[in-house]
């Protein structure tokens, strides 16, 4: 329960909103989360500040580090975005894991271990 509150809360800065535009607040951002945002913009997912975006992200993949299912990651974000569609989300979730945490991906047609 503990981290379910936890993951509410956090994903609850993301706020989610109207388009995207130029946000001075990830003026110094890396060009790691420079492609994050231009990869959210690309896909159609918008959002109020860019910074928390990033944040969330980078939350996203200590959740699937720590063995927490996608799924789980995902309703939690929609409860605190209710704006935000299941499409939406899981793009989010996925471009957050595409771009802070390839190696945690899973990868379809790989061999399975003998």
């Amino acid at each position: 329960m503990r981290f379910a509150a936890a993951l509410l809360a956090a994903l609850a800065t993301v706020g989610f909103a109207g388009p995207v535009a130029a946000d001075p607040s990830v003026d110094n951002a890396s060009d790691v989360d420079t492609a994050f945002l231009s990869a959210l913009q690309a896909a159609g997912v918008t959002y109020r500040r860019g910074d928390q975006a990033i944040v969330t992200a980078r939350l996203v993949c200590q959740f699937i580090a720590q063995g927490k299912p996608s799924t789980e990651v995902l309703e939690g974000l929609k409860e605190r975005n209710p704006g935000l569609s299941t499409e939406h989300g899981t793009v989010f979730v996925g471009i957050a894991a595409h771009t802070y945490c390839p190696d945690q991906l899973v990868q379809s047609g790989a061999p399975a271990a003998p």
